[in-house]
């Protein structure tokens, strides 16, 4: 049986035309979330993430996340000598299943109460440089509301902050709102921050 998924992006760079990345892939029994944040402090960051995009929108429906990642990781020429978080998942109505890397994250979110989804992974070493990749589960998402981001949003926000914004009921609006939340006085990010929220149709 299929399931359908609201979902919105929200990418935002602190400098030029950044280093996160994400993107969400309509699958005909749900949707593939894939999120990615390039390492600024090695070259290439940028390619790395859009290596790891690309490679969770060509992937078969059947795919094992953390081999894929363990794969990339291995393949030096296709990530461009750079090294990347990554947060991959499959959302269907049966449930989340995905693989994570570094210290860009996965939340369930209903009210208050915040689910880590991504709780457990190795921070380091990245994809591109001999990463673990961490296994994610999770039961189907329900009314929860499903956040991945990278850690320009989670290490500047508080969790009661992001989850308050989050539990919008405008999807569009919220993204912009927590893109906004980690913003200085002036306007401007501290780091590139990557936000997809989701949630079921009914």
């Amino acid at each position: 049986m299929s399931s359908r998924f609201a979902h919105v992006v929200e990418v935002a760079a602190a400098r030029g035309s950044g280093q996160d990345l994400a993107r969400v892939f309509e699958r005909d029994d749900g949707i593939v979330v894939a999120l990615a944040d390039g390492a600024g402090g090695t070259r290439n960051g940028a390619a790395a993430a859009q290596a790891i995009i690309d490679a969770a929108g060509a992937a078969s429906p059947d795919v094992d996340w953390s081999a894929l990642l363990a794969g990339l990781d291995q393949d030096g020429k296709r990530l461009a000598g750079g090294q990347s978080t990554a947060v991959i998942l499959s959302v269907t109505a049966s449930g989340l299943i995905g693989a994570s890397v570094g210290d860009s994250g996965a939340w369930m979110i209903a009210g208050s109460s915040i689910l880590d989804l991504t709780d457990g992974q190795a921070r380091k070493p990245l994809v591109g440089d001999g990463c673990n990749p961490f296994r994610v589960t999770a039961p189907p998402l329900g009314d929860r509301t499903l956040l991945v981001a990278s850690d320009g949003l989670l290490r500047y926000a508080k969790p009661q902050h992001i989850a308050h914004i989050a539990n919008g009921t405008d999807l569009a609006v919220a993204t912009r709102a927590l893109a906004d939340l980690v913003r200085l006085p002036s306007g401007d990010l501290q780091d590139d921050v990557s936000i997809v929220l989701c949630r079921c149709l009914p």
